[in-house]
């Protein structure tokens, strides 16, 4: 009787796991009848059943921050009026994409008005008139919706209030769309991460993929343009007690421009600087301890003889260590800053010239070795101090404890790009 129980019990398992992966790749299929536009420049593939089922074998993190409950935010999602595929194939017109739109079939055009007034509170929602078209635009999320008859169009991105014609424009324009099955001969190449991005012009890429608490995240780039070497000479930096590390090597000119573009933002000698910098590297650490820099005030006072005396007071600040280290000849020292935020204290070592808010960096005894890598980030984004006001860095700490990203060089006209989001619901 037990014996069979137990076969009965993997049948109905069986039974069940051959029927789920059914409904899986009837939806997939279903999924490559989405439309994009046959001019697009770029795709961006959202596969929602993966991101579900990687959810599944892995465990779902819940935010303790009430802005940052996932499984709450995608609750508010639900009943929108929406036919949403397994997989949201979202098309892009521009060569450097700003912009990525998606069609999609109305179940409920409705229940999807009131979702977008009463939900997502977009308001007002402009109609078209003769024409049968609503368009709505939602500021906040940098979103916007074209609705005509059970025909929506949604998209996403950074001016698309400057979009709307275009998506009037679109949404009207049915013989210029194709099914993603037309587009692309083989579309599961798309699918299978959460989120994956793809470049039409060169089939670069990056995929992120959701597991439990963290995202993975990988890149494949090629270009004729580039003559990368082999491997690079790095300086090896602190591995525990660190805020944020980084380095990057400058082998080409072009990056050399976007380094030069940079430093103009800050009041240095940008040319001479770029000019002794023919190392082509530089590396900065900023790290958890503090230490303390003396400053000299200087005042102005009268005396009883009327005259004009100078006091000098000195006062002490505690400033994060932070490390800078560039590439170059004998003469670069001279073009680095003593004061610029911070005081600096500055070595020189087997060509490597480093800037340090310490005063004990002649004491530094530094390490070096050879790496595959082109770059490299880590940074402890719950540790990132807010008075360090990078924005792309204080997005990321919102959501994120940890960032972990390494370019490297495969082939002289290749490179990869791997790393890890982690614990993104801290």
């Amino acid at each position: 009787m037990i014996k069979k129980t137990i076969v009965w019990t993997i049948g109905i398992v069986i039974l069940l796991m051959i029927t789920v992966w059914g409904i899986y790749i009837l939806r997939q299929h279903e999924s490559y009848k989405s439309l994009v536009h046959k001019d697009s420049k770029a795709l961006l593939t959202v596969s929602l059943d993966d991101i579900l089922l990687n959810q599944f074998f892995n465990k779902w993190q819940l935010s303790q921050k009430e802005h940052l409950n996932f499984d709450k935010r995608l609750s508010k999602l639900q009943d929108n009026g929406i036919d949403i595929k397994a997989n949201i194939f979202l098309f892009a017109l521009e060569e450097q994409p700003k912009n990525f739109y998606a069609f999609f079939q109305l179940k409920d055009k409705q229940q999807f008005l009131y979702f977008l007034k009463e939900v997502i509170h977009v308001d007002p929602i402009e109609k078209g008139g003769a024409s049968g078209i609503s368009y709505a635009y939602d500021p906040t999320n940098k979103m916007a919706f074209v609705c005509r008859g059970n025909e929506l169009l949604i998209g996403v991105g950074f001016d698309l209030d400057k979009k709307k014609e275009e998506m009037l424009q679109l949404i009207q324009s049915k013989g210029d769309m194709v099914t993603i099955k037309q587009f692309i001969a083989d579309p599961s190449t798309l699918t299978g991460q959460s989120v994956r991005y793809s470049d039409l012009s060169t089939n670069n890429y990056i995929e992120l993929t959701l597991k439990g608490d963290q995202v993975d995240i990988y890149g494949d780039f090629t270009s004729k343009n580039w003559n990368f070497p082999k491997e690079f000479l790095v300086r090896e930096l602190e591995s525990t007690k660190y805020i944020a590390t980084s380095w990057v090597n400058i082998p080409t000119n072009q990056l050399k421009n976007k380094l030069k573009q940079a430093f103009e933002e800050f009041p240095m000698m940008t040319d001479s600087l770029i000019t002794h910098l023919d190392g082509n590297y530089i590396d900065i650490e900023i790290l958890k301890n503090k230490v303390t820099q003396t400053d000299t005030i200087i005042n102005y006072a009268v005396d009883e003889n009327f005259e004009t005396v100078e006091e000098k007071t000195l006062y002490n600040t505690h400033v994060p260590e932070v490390r800078v280290t560039m590439r170059g000849d004998s003469n670069l020292n001279k073009f680095l800053p003593n004061k610029l935020f911070y005081q600096w204290f500055k070595k020189q070592d087997r060509g490597f010239s480093m800037l340090s808010t310490s005063r004990d960096v002649y004491r530094l005894s530094a390490s070096y070795k050879h790496t595959d890598e082109l770059s490299h980030v880590a940074i402890h984004l719950a540790d990132w101090p807010n008075e360090f006001k990078i924005t792309p860095i204080l997005a990321l700490k919102a959501i994120a404890s940890d960032i972990i990203l390494s370019l490297k060089v495969v082939n002289r006209d290749r490179m990869v790009l791997e790393g890890t989001l982690k614990d993104y619901s801290h």
